[in-house]
């Protein structure tokens, strides 16, 4: 057999075999929709049984918790699964987890912080109420991180009059409305302003290096705050 043939040969005689085995292999079976709804189901209920007595979930990691991150992660999952599986509000009585959503966000207001004014940006007025920002930490080192999942939780709730009833809370007597546009302005003022830096987040405001993780949160916390019902609180 001439040499210049051999390759293009042994390539056809490989494509058939792959081919014949191929036919003869049987099918994947792809989930049901039924088998789908009831894993995430049973994942619900094990997702609500590791809530703390405190409303907190915790994430291990690094020696850190992230307690509000790994709540505002959880409770954003319930509220979704009740506006968009069930079609009610996450607060509904009859909302199998309406108590874990209420329990999870009264444990993030519990650890809200006040940014006092002023709030000032060499790129434009990041609080324009001029009445400071609002940010949420477990972990003080990462208070931009957690900050940006919290804001993304008390949007997903589509409750926007719904005032907090948190006693000691920073924020006890506001409406989510509020609070959360105090998250945004706090979000804006903890922007990067300088260097290689600049337009990003660390895990703490106005930092001197910006970090993906923490800018993608950051980003996310403000999406939600401005996207369309019912994500944001209108």
């Amino acid at each position: 057999m001439p040499k210049g043939r051999a390759l293009p040969r042994m390539l056809s005689l490989a494509v058939t075999i792959l081919t014949a085995l191929l036919v003869m292999a049987p099918a994947t079976q792809a989930a049901t929709s039924g088998e789908i709804s009831e894993a995430i189901e049973d994942g619900l209920v094990w997702l609500a049984a590791q809530q703390g007595d405190d409303g907190a979930w915790e994430a291990h990691y690094l020696g850190h918790d992230y307690r509000v991150g790994a709540t505002g992660l959880a409770v954003l999952k319930f509220e979704t699964h009740a506006i968009f599986e069930r079609g009610i509000s996450p607060f509904d009585p009859g909302y199998a987890y309406h108590e874990n959503v209420e329990k999870g966000l009264d444990y993030i207001f519990s650890q809200a912080y006040i940014q006092p004014p002023p709030l000032t940006s060499a790129y434009g007025d990041p609080d324009p109420d001029d009445d400071g920002g609002v940010y949420f930490y477990d972990d003080y080192s990462h208070q931009v991180y957690e900050t940006g999942i919290a804001m993304m939780a008390i949007a997903a709730s589509n409750a926007p009059d719904r005032v907090v009833n948190v006693s000691g809370s920073a924020v006890n007597g506001w409406t989510y409305r509020e609070v959360l546009e105090d998250a945004v302005h706090y979000m804006a003022w903890a922007q990067n302003e300088s260097g290689t830096a600049r337009g990003g987040w660390r895990y703490r405001p106005n930092y001197t290096s910006s970090d993906n993780s923490c800018s993608g949160f950051a980003v996310l916390g403000l999406g939600y705050a401005e996207a369309p019902a019912p994500w944001d609180l209108g």
